[in-house]
């Protein structure tokens, strides 16, 4: 009889521990209330109290009131301008430690010089440096994604080409311009002259003399 009272009791503390220690949820990943957050708390000390194996969770009635959800994002400092730097960080509000990254670029895993770092160094970019970037982290907490974030890298050669290429056309029609006048002043005055000298010949007088311009 004593046997018997002694396995219950050892059951019934069995069936408590694992009811205490139930939903693998770790502590450090939940974002709570006030009223949540002291129960995570009185759990966690009864926990340590008795000592239960791997007791490390929640139980779901606290959960109710509790969030796992966490935020990434991928953000850009510097230029993207082709030539320059410029640098992209996965931002995170993922309160463990110990968290590792890795990168895709238009759908596929990017191998760059850290792809598996929380940031990505692009020096003297390129026009093949844009694309889509997403950011992967995997944690105690769980596994997150970022939006993807667009990389657009700005060839201000192409843009200089244009500007050149636009200058030398109005070099070209001003030259033309001023040619075209200089040619219409020379033939005026050519008529001038040779009005003048037929003048002259018709009344029998010596043609008057004209200075040349230049």
């Amino acid at each position: 009889m004593v046997v018997t009272e002694i396995s219950l009791f050892l059951l019934l503390m069995d069936l408590l521990i694992a009811g205490v220690c139930s939903t693998s949820v770790p502590y450090e990943c939940l974002k709570c209330n006030a009223k949540a957050e002291s129960a995570v708390a009185d759990n966690f000390t009864l926990c340590a109290n008795i000592t239960a194996p791997n007791c490390s969770s929640v139980p779901p009635a606290i959960l109710s009131n509790c969030t796992t959800d966490f935020q990434v994002s991928v953000n850009s400092t510097g230029s993207t301008d082709a030539g320059e730097n410029f640098t992209l960080s996965c931002v995170h509000d993922l309160p463990v430690k110990n968290l590792t990254f890795w990168w895709e670029k238009d759908g596929e895993e990017f191998q760059g010089d850290q792809p598996h770092g929380s940031q990505l160094f692009f020096e003297s970019a390129s026009v093949s440096d844009a694309g889509l970037y997403t950011c992967h982290v995997n944690s105690s907490c769980g596994g997150f994604d970022s939006l993807s974030h667009k990389v657009t890298v700005q060839d201000n050669s192409e843009v200089l080409l244009i500007i050149c290429g636009v200058a030398a056309l109005v070099l070209v029609v001003v030259m033309g311009l001023a040619m075209k006048f200089k040619l219409q002043r020379d033939n005026k005055k050519h008529k001038e002259r040779r009005e003048q000298r037929t003048q002259a010949g018709q009344s029998g007088g010596p043609a008057p003399f004209t200075p040349r311009s230049s």
